[in-house]
């Protein structure tokens, strides 16, 4: 994720330039021009102190001018070769009450790990300000705190915070964070109030926010005065929802929110027989026929077009419905419900048709969380148990060890999870959830990674037609557990919901 900066500092020099260049070693630099406080000039004397001047590029100025373009985006840093100058000089600006942080020596400049600009306030400035933005999590996507001069959380007791870091830390700077993850994998789904990220060029800036939807809605970011990105946000303000700024002594720290597009919202609503919801039903809610390539057409859309499973639906039940609209729809929110079940918000389960998650409904919900799921069912036996006492033990083993095998094969990381989620008494169900694309895919991908080949190879191994109808869906009954070892094995923000059964159909 981290860009090689085009920022190359703009150096103002106090010393002798071939010792700087020999002591700087392959740091990118731009000398803008030299400047000296004592020594001597053509035969005359020099003394700042005395004189009130300075030799600023080949000619003698006057301090207070000097330091007005000192502060300017012309010049990133006043550098000293010479340490007894540098003391000196900043003794005598700090009595005069003038100081800024673009005064340093060539060892902080050389000891600094960051390939943009040197601003030792500016985090602190931003962990003040995190504060006050109640930005209570955030994903510091460049480890940027671990570049610079904080070492622990300071009093940020407020904000938890994690990074990214291809290379471990030092135990001292693993203080700072919460986690510390190699890669956004490691970070899986989890949510920030916001991320940070150092500054970029104007593209690079662009794929990162573009990237760092799935994680946050907002980004922080440094803005040096007068550079490329500056002038490329205060250019593109209508590109952003919000903007909120904090002045440093270099540049900027802002705040923007993206703007989010409205959201195509699709519930789809799985059924096998006519059903009397089609003209009931809320906004974005859409029936689809499940097994329709082994029934006969109901009038609505079937999971038997275009890349499909539609013939497996009698062992996998509504599973052939999600295959469907994950391979063949694009919605940026989807979700399930079965004909006769429906999420509801309402603690009273009788069924009624505006009692029924609505669209607004549930995308203010996945404002705050990544998932809805019906509320978990109880059993007083575990999840094996439950599945031999409908379908047998025999058939319930073989079965399992197939779906085992096929998902050591394919996600062998969920093995552990599988098993443990199997030994429990707890089930999300039914196959029903709400969630936006990003999470969606992420399961399907997971789930029909090892499922379909399972399910063929029990439909090669069993005599399917000795099977009662109840014994024929196994899979179905294993498949209706996997989302819950999904949800186990991944840092979601699960939202449960009641779901409303209707009984007269």
């Amino acid at each position: 994720m981290h860009s090689e900066l085009s920022f190359v500092p703009k150096i103002l020099l106090c010393g002798d330039e071939a010792e700087f260049i020999s002591r700087v070693g392959k740091r990118s630099f731009n000398i803008v021009g030299h400047v000296k406080f004592f020594g001597e000039i053509d035969g005359k004397p020099l003394n700042f102190f005395q004189d009130k001047k300075i030799f600023f590029n080949g000619k003698f100025q006057d301090t207070n001018g000097f330091l007005k373009y000192l502060v300017t985006s012309d010049v990133d840093y006043l550098l000293f070769t010479n340490v007894n100058e540098f003391h000196a000089v900043c003794y005598f600006l700090r009595t005069n009450n003038f100081w800024t942080k673009k005064i340093i020596t060539i060892d902080v400049f050389n000891s600094s790990t960051r390939n943009f600009f040197y601003d030792s306030e500016a985090e602190f400035h931003l962990f003040a300000w995190l504060k006050i933005l109640s930005v209570k999590s955030l994903l510091d996507v460049d480890a940027y705190f671990s570049q610079g001069k904080v070492f622990t959380k300071l009093e940020n007791d407020l904000t938890e915070i994690d990074c990214i870091s291809e290379t471990p830390l030092l135990p001292m700077l693993e203080n700072i964070y919460a986690h510390a993850y190699k890669n956004f994998a490691e970070v899986g789904f989890k949510h920030y109030d916001a991320a940070l990220i150092v500054e970029r060029p104007p593209q690079d800036f662009i794929a990162a926010f573009n990237f760092l939807e799935n994680f946050s809605d907002r980004v922080i970011i440094f803005v040096r005065n007068g550079s490329e990105l500056e002038h490329y946000i205060a250019g593109n303000t209508k590109n952003f929802a919000d903007i909120k700024a904090l002045r440093t002594t270099n540049g900027i720290w802002l705040l923007l929110t993206r703007q989010k597009p409205p959201e195509n919202f699709c519930m789809y609503v799985v059924t096998h027989k006519p059903t009397p919801h089609v003209s009931k039903l809320p906004e974005g809610y859409k029936i689809i026929h499940a097994v329709r390539t082994l029934n006969a057409d109901l009038g609505y859309l079937g999971d038997d077009t275009g890349d499909n499973i539609s013939e497996l639906n009698p062992y996998l039940n509504e599973i052939t419905a999600l295959y469907w609209f994950w391979k063949n729809a694009d919605d940026d929110v989807v979700g399930l419900s079965h004909y006769r079940r429906f999420f509801t918000e309402s603690n009273d389960l009788t069924f009624a048709y505006d009692k029924i998650l609505t669209r607004d409904a549930a995308l203010k919900i996945l404002d705050r969380y990544d998932i809805i799921i019906k509320r978990v069912l109880l059993h007083d036996c575990s999840q094996r148990e439950a599945t031999i006492v409908s379908s047998g033990r025999d058939l319930t083993m073989f079965a399992e060890s197939v779906l085992k095998k096929y998902l050591t094969q394919a996600q062998p990381d969920y093995v552990d999870v599988f098993d443990s989620a199997w030994s429990l008494s707890t089930i999300y169900g039914c196959n029903m959830f709400v969630a936006r694309r990003n999470v969606f895919d992420a399961y399907c991908k997971w789930l029909f990674s090892f499922l379909i080949d399972a399910t063929r190879e029990t439909l090669r191994m069993i005599d399917y037609k000795k099977l009662s109808t109840t014994q024929k869906r196994i899979m179905g009954f294993f498949a209706e557990r996997l989302l819950h070892v999904w949800l186990m094995k991944n840092r979601l923000r699960v939202k449960e919901l009641n779901g409303m059964l209707v009984n007269d159909i």
